[in-house]
């Protein structure tokens, strides 16, 4: 071991936090050969048992660091439940809580239940793997190499995008997906048509004999329908139809859905509706709603992308590990993997609306 390395801050730091810190340090510095001495340093690095290690826990902080970051286009309609293993597992009603009865002077209380329904969630393992040539970093191009974490932690969020986009539309019918909102409506979108849905969820019942709550609504649609629905969506007034007993005319009252209704563009949902994804939107309660629509599952202890390389390598003929950037015993590669362990279900849907926008 020479004087140089045992110097490094990744050697000489007090904690594994520190070292972890220092080893992405040296990394930053050396990679793109701007700095000779600085490169030198990390390809030495390369060659002690400890680095890869060390960097390979960066590699999973930054992939971590840029799944909190990736566009989630459905973060708002999704409510999570965590569970502890792989088995598909009966939905507990947990978010409409039986009323308070009256409990008279000395008398015990009532107990209060937890329904289980027979809507059911689990989750999946979902992941990529991608390699780097032995050959390419030989030649100290190590900005694939830098890439990975941020490509798998991006690929994490797109591939539950898609699984998402997946539960709404039927991509091959270019439609919103009928197992999911029941009957999909044809009205052009305006606010006399976002009204007319609103007003018809409000009469409808949930499963538990309660009236929908409408106060906390989602409105999904494409970049296509992007310049109607913000311009209903933040006009301070609007011309609407209003009934006055049997009298209908238009009117300009001030906005009814200030507050209400949020938009939610996404293109995964224009992309599966084709044809239809500058017409089609669709009205879903909010994650935080009591009446949770989509139900996204996680594995406890695995909430965020995991990050791995590929040992292989084999040993010297002489003896001795050989490091994980020699190269695969096979075929010289160098590879990193990256999985995500989360399902997607349907929940509580009697609050949903869709309308592909055409007839």
């Amino acid at each position: 071991m020479t004087h140089e390395i045992a110097q490094e801050g990744f050697r000489r730091a007090s904690s594994h936090e520190e070292r972890v810190h220092e080893a992405a340090k040296l990394f930053g510095v050396g990679r793109t050969g701007a700095d000779p001495f600085a490169q030198a340093r990390l390809l030495e690095a390369f060659t002690t048992s400890d680095f890869p290690v060390l960097l390979s826990d960066a590699f999973t902080k930054k992939a971590v660091a840029a799944q909190k970051a990736a566009v989630k286009e459905f973060e708002p309609i999704l409510t999570s439940v965590t569970v502890d293993d792989f088995n598909r597992h009966k939905l507990i009603d947990l978010w409409g809580g039986d009323e308070f009865e009256t409990v008279k002077e000395l008398e015990e209380y009532k107990a209060g239940s937890l329904n289980e329904t027979e809507l059911t969630h689990g989750n999946q393992k979902h992941g990529k793997a991608y390699g780097l040539s032995w050959e390419l970093y030989r030649s100290r191009n190590f900005t694939a190499l830098a890439n990975f974490p941020a490509k798998l932690g991006d690929g994490s969020v797109k591939g539950q995008n898609s699984r998402v986009a997946d539960l709404l539309v039927d991509a091959t019918a270019g439609n919103w997906n009928a197992a999911f909102f029941g009957t999909v409506d044809t009205a052009a979108f305006s606010a006399d048509a976002l009204d007319a849905a609103i007003k018809a969820l409000a009469q409808k019942e949930d499963h538990r004999g309660d009236l929908v709550d409408v106060s906390n609504l989602v409105l999904i649609h494409s970049s296509g329908l992007r310049s109607e629905v913000l311009r209903v969506l933040n006009a301070y007034e609007l011309e609407m139809q209003v009934t006055d007993g049997s009298k209908t005319s238009k009117t300009r009252v001030q906005n009814p859905f200030k507050g209400v209704v949020t938009p939610l563009e996404s293109r995964a949902v224009g992309k599966r509706l084709g044809a239809a994804q500058s017409t089609g939107w669709a009205l879903v309660p909010a994650g935080s709603s009591d009446l949770p629509a989509i139900i996204r599952t996680l594995l406890s202890g695995e909430e965020v992308v995991d990050i791995r390389v590929k040992n292989d390598q084999g040993n010297r003929v002489g003896g001795g590990a050989v490091p994980f950037d020699a190269g695969s015993f096979p075929d010289d590669g160098i590879w990193f993997r990256g999985r995500d362990v989360y399902g997607i279900d349907k929940g509580f849907t009697t609050g949903v609306y869709a309308s592909k926008g055409a007839a």
